[in-house]
């Protein structure tokens, strides 16, 4: 019998929350959120993740205008052209709603990761910033998303701050060491978790070969 916290559940219920009340998020639910991030693996456990929490204003006004300004510029013709009635224009909406909103989110965290150099660059290739190490990041991201889904907390992961990000290195005071790997709003949610769709496993799964499948476990649609 599933729970409410047993982690296939959470996953499985792991919607994307887009609408958050302005409720403020207790500092002991979100050290639950940043300690589940720092239990994720990494690389030689190097755990290159550091986190900054946004809560005051001036930081969340600083960080929604820009985000909501790059959101409508980068998509403005879907969003003249797209039906707001399907599946998709639904979520374009909510995408939207969250940009307008951002300012009044309870919690905006920044995701940074140290910046080093991936193995497969070489050393006389190296030049300019390093990125930050994704590969050690992501996990951390997708820790604090299951989190706040166990702890009844509505997050989505966002991007867009890549449009802007030096502009927020300046803001926050955010060293070049650091580079900010995904911004994640959390706050209680306006609506209801449910069931996500996807498509089923087997579809994406090959088996030993591209293209090859086994009943049951590997179906590929190729």
């Amino acid at each position: 019998m599933s729970t409410e916290n047993d982690i296939f559940e959470v996953m499985k219920t792991m919607r994307a929350m887009r609408r958050l009340k302005p409720d403020p998020v207790p500092d002991h639910v979100l050290a639950q959120v940043l300690e589940a991030g720092t239990c994720a693996p990494s690389g030689q456990n190097l755990q290159r993740w550091s986190f900054l929490v946004v809560e005051d204003q001036a930081g969340k006004k600083f960080f929604g205008e820009r985000y909501d300004y790059w959101m409508r510029e980068r998509f403005a013709d879907v969003l003249r052209d797209i039906d707001y009635s399907s599946a998709a224009g639904r979520q374009a909406k909510a995408a939207m709603h969250l940009a307008s909103h951002m300012h009044e989110v309870p919690v905006l965290l920044f995701c940074c990761g140290t910046r080093d150099w991936p193995f497969a660059v070489a050393p006389a290739e190296r030049v300019g910033r390093a990125p930050p190490s994704y590969g050690s990041i992501y996990p951390a991201v997708q820790n604090i998303l299951l989190a706040c889904r166990a702890l009844g907390l509505g997050a989505s992961l966002t991007t867009m701050h890549q449009m802007f990000e030096d502009d927020m290195h300046a803001f926050f005071g955010i060293p070049a060491t650091h580079g900010v790997v995904a911004v994640i709003p959390i706050g209680y949610p306006a609506g209801k978790f449910g069931p996500i769709t996807r498509e089923p496993a087997p579809h994406k799964t090959h088996f030993n070969r591209w293209g090859q499948g086994k009943p049951g476990l590997a179906e590929p649609m190729v």
